[in-house]
Formats: structure tokens, C-alpha cells, sequence
């Protein structure tokens, strides 16, 4: 356990140097708001949907990953509705109303699932066993994101209609998708192809931390600690919700589908204990939303995340080890 705590704080740490390069960038004024928001097209189009294709396509297929894969997509809706019952219930306890509203809740749905969790599961659980199962998280979570998650937006905003077919179909969904074609068919992709595929995605980690600490760089922090909403927030995302949800996920998986794996599980809890999206700050702009405040709760939650993720996880190693007693 004292390993992947540390492989933990090790990616968080290793990730928050990457940030502060962006940062420094940003104030050098290397990096324009301009380049930061071709950033995000570059990460969100190009080397994330590699990343997501390489991953996924090279996993050997079996018959409990296959089982394992759609009991997450399952499980994941669970996630995301106990977190936002959460979030309804303490915005009303706040009387929070319209865009602050708006954009506590679905930082409480949705977290770092990509920029921080998916090379954070990679390191934990190695060999694209994990990974899979987070794209897997993720195309649930996208599923929500672009239908529910931007109707929470447009109802407390009255913000513009979207297409939300088309922001559901988006390159990662699709490479997620091509990823499983090739998995499940046996496919052979030319190394020539490959390699170059992979390379680029695995630099998806570098360009996404690049563009959090570019917007990090915006934002003005006088006043952030004062307000009690970002800090509960903060407190209900990382501790209260995972640790409701771990228990829930284990009872129900030893009770109803003891055949869901133990990896599956400590995915779908960590995913659900990741720090805010980040894209959530563009989709509140777009929105005409509170942009303002949704980059303080991704800065305040990213920072907290560096002491809540390895309590987590110990309390799923915990948790697993009396199960196993039991």
C-alpha cells in the first residue's frame, strides 16, 4: 500500500511541476490566451483520442475484462447520481441559485477524469487494464456531461441550445470505440502506424497540464479560502461522496455482482474522487456561466487532491482487506 500511495503523491507532484512550467509560460507570456485555447482544441482533437485508441487497442481481451467493462458503465451512473444528489442537496443547503449554482453541481458530477485520472490509473494499475476501465468511466460520464451536465447549465442560465449528439460524439468517444473494434477483433495495426500514435498520445499528460497551468495563471485568487462553497465543495468531492460510494459499490458488488473485479471497483471510486473537470471552466463560459469560480474550485480541488487520493485509495485497500476477511 505504501507503494501506490506513493506512486500517488509521486504523479500528483510530477503533474503539479508540469502545471507550474505552464504557469511560468503563461506570465513569460510564452503561452497567449490564444495559444491556451489551441491547446485545449490540440489535447481535446488530437493526442487525448490517441491516447485513449493506443491504450485500449493493445489490451488482451478476456472474458472478466469484457464482464468488468460494462458493469463500470453501470456503476458509473450510480457515481454520477450519488454526486449529484450531493450536489443539489448542499446548493440548496447554501442557497445557491443560477450560475454559482449551476457550476456547483456539476464540478460535484464531474472531475478530472482524463488530465489527472487517466495517467494516474495507468501508473496504479498497470498494463491498459485500468486505463480501460477509466475510458470506460469516461464515456459514461461524457454520455451525462454533454446531455445532462450542459442542461443543468442552459436551465439555471438560459444559456444557447447545443447539439448534444454531436458534443456525444466527439474524437474521444469515437477512438474509445475504435479502440474496442480493434480489441475485440484482433486487428493487427502496422508498428508503423502505432508507434507514432502512441508516442503522440502519451503526450496528452504534458499539453493538458500545460493548459491547466495556463488557466490557472488567470485567475485571481484574492477571496478563494473565504468562500465556504468552494471549500465544502472541495471536502464533498474528494472525501464525502468516494467515501459513500465506496461502500456502496462494494456492497452492491458483493451482494447483487460479485463478479465485479476488485481493480473495476477501485477505478470507478477514483474516478469519482478526482479533483473538478477542467472543462467544465470552458463549458461555463460558453454558457455564460461562472467561469470565474469554476477555476477556483479546479485550483482548490486539485491542490486538496494531493492529500485526499492516497486516503482514498488507503481506505479502498482497507476496505478490500476486510471484505476479503469477511
Amino acid at each position: 500500500m505504501e507503494v501506490e500511495n506513493g506512486i500517488i503523491v509521486h504523479q500528483i507532484l510530477f503533474l503539479a511541476v508540469l502545471v507550474l512550467v505552464g504557469v511560468l509560460a503563461t506570465k513569460l507570456r510564452v503561452i497567449s490566451e490564444s495559444v491556451k485555447d489551441s491547446l485545449a482544441k490540440v489535447i481535446f482533437n488530437v493526442t487525448l483520442p490517441l491516447l485513449i485508441f493506443t491504450s485500449v487497442a493493445r489490451i488482451d481481451l478476456s472474458p472478466d475484462i469484457i464482464r468488468n467493462s460494462g458493469m463500470v458503465f453501470l456503476y458509473t451512473y450510480l457515481a454520477l447520481f450519488i454526486m449529484f444528489l450531493a450536489g443539489s442537496i448542499f446548493a440548496r443547503i447554501l442557497g445557491l441559485k443560477g450560475q454559482q449554482r449551476a457550476v456547483f453541481i456539476n464540478h460535484h458530477i464531474y472531475g478530472n477524469i482524463v488530465f489527472l485520472g487517466f495517467p494516474l490509473l495507468d501508473a496504479l494499475f498497470p498494463g491498459g487494464e485500468g486505463l480501460l476501465y477509466a475510458a470506460m468511466y469516461q464515456l459514461a460520464s461524457n454520455t451525462s456531461m454533454w446531455t445532462f451536465g450542459v442542461w443543468i447549465f442552459v436551465r439555471e442560465n438560459k444559456g444557447p441550445q447545443t447539439k448534444l449528439l454531436r458534443n456525444l460524439l466527439n474524437p474521444n468517444t469515437i477512438a474509445l470505440i475504435l479502440g474496442l473494434v480493434v480489441m475485440f477483433t484482433g486487428l493487427h495495426i502496422p508498428d508503423l502506424a502505432f508507434e507514432p500514435f502512441f508516442g503522440m498520445g502519451k503526450t496528452t499528460i504534458y499539453l493538458s497540464m500545460l493548459y491547466i497551468g495556463a488557466m490557472l495563471s488567470y485567475m485571481s485568487w484574492r477571496g478563494v479560502l473565504k468562500r465556504l462553497y468552494i471549500l465544502l465543495l472541495s471536502f464533498n468531492k474528494l472525501l464525502l461522496v468516494p467515501a459513500i460510494l465506496a461502500f456502496v459499490v462494494f456492497f452492491l458488488s458483493e451482494l447483487i455482482t460479485p463478479n465485479f473485479g476488485m481493480i473495476a471497483r477501485k477505478v470507478v471510486i477514483l474516478q469519482a474522487s478526482m479533483p473538478c473537470m477542467a472543462i467544465i471552466v470552458v463549458l461555463a463560459k460558453q454558457f455564460k456561466s461562472d467561469d470565474a469560480l469554476a477555476t477556483e474550485n479546479v485550483f482548490v480541488s486539485t491542490i486538496a487532491s494531493l492529500f485526499t487520493l492516497p486516503l482514498v485509495y488507503t481506505g479502498l485497500v482497507w476496505l478490500e482487506h476486510w471484505i476479503s476477511k469477511v
